[in-house]
């Protein structure tokens, strides 16, 4: 049986292969599942590095961690370790370091962690259909290409949307932090189904209902908002 999980948690942390955790100069250089743990290998520029085992489960639940939780994860494990000296020399065995132990102490949330540019990123893939997403969500080819995008406001984006009937180029605003918290809006919020929704030739005035007219973007033909709709 395939394993999902794993290949979804490695697509959620291939980002820290190309550029370093936040707040350090990790980067992931490893990644395997071990039985019940996914062991990473982080390391620095210097090659000084450490391994950090992650659970796969929860005491108690049948159900795998959700594939978010990881990237916060690791932004906090990597941060603790530079803090706390566990970087071990090239030439020397990788320190290993319990999630387990780090989630009870705290230094690890238990809760799933989204940052504005965790919420920013969900977005963009998903309309991208990108596979860390896709298995999930559903974007429609047949309705639009998403050509760019642009964070306009902390709290919106505009994405700039191709449509085939009439061929033209339009952008779409929408809310990157949800209205009744005011934090960053969680990963997995079904934004191309939404515009699925929205972009359907039959219902052409489900979306003129939602045009700027005052507005003026020279990367598109005319700009919807839909940061309340969607």
């Amino acid at each position: 049986m395939k394993d999902t999980h794993t290949t979804d948690v490695l697509l959620a942390l291939r980002r820290f292969i190309g550029v370093p955790v936040p707040d350090t100069r990790l980067r992931l250089r490893g990644f395997v599942r071990t039985g019940q743990d996914l062991q990473l290998r982080l390391a620095d520029p210097e090659h000084r590095h450490l391994r950090l085992l992650l659970p796969t489960s929860r005491p108690d639940e049948a159900a795998p961690i959700p594939t978010w939780w990881y990237v916060g994860a690791l932004r906090h494990a990597a941060r603790w370790a530079v803090v706390n000296g566990r970087l071990s020399p090239e030439e020397d065995e990788a320190q290993v370091v319990d999630g387990e132990s780090l989630i009870a102490d705290g230094v690890i949330p238990a809760a799933i962690e989204t940052t504005a540019d965790d919420s920013l990123d969900y977005l963009i893939g998903d309309l991208l259909a990108d596979p860390a997403w896709h298995s999930q969500h559903s974007p429609a080819p047949e309705l639009y290409q998403l050509v760019g995008f642009d964070l306009i406001a902390d709290d919106r984006v505009r994405v700039y949307l191709a449509l085939p009937y009439p061929a033209r180029t339009i952008g779409v605003d929408l809310a990157v932090v949800d209205e009744e918290t005011g934090r960053p809006r969680s990963t997995g919020w079904w934004a191309s189904t939404k515009l699925n929704a929205i972009l359907t030739p039959d219902e052409p005035t489900t979306l003129a209902a939602h045009l700027v007219p005052e507005a003026q973007d020279p990367n598109c033909e005319a700009v919807y908002d839909l940061t309340r709709w969607a």
